[in-house]
Order: structure tokens, then C-alpha cells, then sequence
């Protein structure tokens, strides 16, 4: 690096960043402390759904701030990466505030989950018996909230590798996006289609519903980061 080169923005050296990366790891020691167990019953349920009548029981119940804490940390984890993401191509300098488009991608993300939640009672509520809509519900956003999980790998080195490669980066998030589609149908083939399971039916409702959204919201990130980047 030249003599009055720009330093690039490095999280590590945020205190903030690093003082919520804490708290989040704080909040999830609380999740497993007080709901450990019901989470492990739930993620086995998701694979021998089809072996009792109702994988949701009162043992694997999750209290309501067990399950706020989880979407946060997957909304926290997911504005880290695509904050990732926009450094290798439009990268901030040390001194910048990133804050603005951090919480930009928080809030983007967030509504987009409540916007999903909305959708997918509307939709099911419509396409399926009241029952299966539950189930399908619960186990779709329980997959969400594990995300957060599966993310964390890529957010820690995002975080405290400096230079991590892209090709790395890459590899990573399209492995995560790979494992949690691969759920998502596995999910729906035993729940919604378990009677009659037809390739096309699946694909097309999860196109509408999953692919498509998700596919916006990836462009709508980008957006985001083109516009603040210019304003700020």
C-alpha cells in the first residue's frame, strides 16, 4: 500500500460490529441454555416428519424471545455477508460509517422476512388444509431461524479475515444457499406433497414462493448499496 493510499474498512477494527458480533453470541449461549433441547427435537422432526402426527409438540417449544433471538442472528449474519459482498466491489475506506448500509440491509431483510410470513399464511392458508399449512409453516421458518447457524462460518471470516477471497466467499455462500434449498424441498416433499410427489409442483411452488423472492431481494440489496454509496 502506497504512501496516501485509502485504507479499506475492515470490520475487526469496528466496535460496534464486533460489540454486536458478542451480544449475538451472547443471545444464542441464552437460546441453547433455555431451549436447547427443543431446538435439537425440532431439527430431528424436520427429517421423520412423516413417522408421527404432529412434529410439534409441546416439548419442542421454543419460547417467543428464543425465537426472536434466532431470526435476529440470521438477519444479522445475512447483513454481514451481502455488507461483505458490496467490499469486493465497491469497498469502504477506514474512517467511513458503514452503519447506514448495514442497518439498511437489516431493515431490508427484515421486512422482506415479514413479508414472507404474510405471504405464505395467505398462499397456504389458500392451497392447503389449515393443518398441513401449520406444519409447513413452522417447519419453513424454523429452517430460517437455523440458518442463522450455517451462516456463521462465513460472517466469523467476513469479520476477522482480512483479504478473504472471494472464490472462498463464493464457494461458501452458494453451499449455504445449496444445504438450506436442499431442506426447504426435502421439507415440502414430506409435508405439502407427501401423497403425491410430483417434481414440477414443487419446483414451481417454491419458484413463486422461495427463488423468485429470494432473487429480488438480492437485487434490491444491490440497489440499496449503489444508491447509499453515492449518497453517503
Amino acid at each position: 500500500m502506497t504512501a496516501g493510499e485509502a485504507i479499506p474498512y475492515n470490520f475487526l477494527g469496528d466496535n460496534v460490529v464486533m460489540a454486536l458480533f458478542v451480544l449475538n453470541l451472547v443471545g444464542m449461549a441464552y437460546v441453547f441454555l433455555m431451549n436447547g433441547s427443543s431446538i435439537v427435537e425440532r431439527a430431528k422432526s424436520m427429517f421423520y416428519h412423516g413417522k408421527q402426527s404432529n412434529p410439534y409438540t409441546d416439548r419442542t417449544h421454543i419460547t417467543k424471545l428464543c425465537n426472536l433471538l434466532l431470526y435476529m442472528q440470521t438477519i444479522f449474519y445475512c447483513s454481514i455477508i451481502a455488507f461483505g459482498r458490496i467490499q469486493y466491489t465497491t469497498p469502504l475506506t477506514r474512517g467511513a460509517t458503514p452503519y447506514i448500509i448495514l442497518a439498511a440491509f437489516y431493515l431490508l431483510i427484515a421486512v422482506a422476512l415479514l413479508m414472507k410470513r404474510g405471504l405464505y399464511d395467505i398462499c397456504n392458508l389458500t392451497l392447503l388444509s389449515a393443518t398441513i399449512a401449520r406444519e409447513w409453516k413452522e417447519s419453513y421458518f424454523f429452517t430460517i431461524k437455523l440458518s442463522g447457524f450455517i451462516l456463521l462460518p462465513l460472517a466469523i471470516c467476513i469479520i476477522f479475515v482480512k483479504g478473504f477471497s472471494i472464490t472462498y466467499y463464493t464457494i461458501y455462500l452458494l453451499f449455504a444457499t445449496l444445504l438450506y434449498a436442499v431442506v426447504v424441498v426435502y421439507s415440502a416433499k414430506k409435508i405439502i406433497f407427501k401423497k403425491k410427489c410430483i417434481g414440477l409442483d414443487i419446483f414451481l411452488y417454491l419458484c413463486a414462493l422461495e427463488f423468485l423472492p429470494m432473487a429480488i431481494l438480492w437485487r434490491a440489496i444491490h440497489v440499496i448499496n449503489a444508491f447509499l454509496t453515492t449518497k453517503i
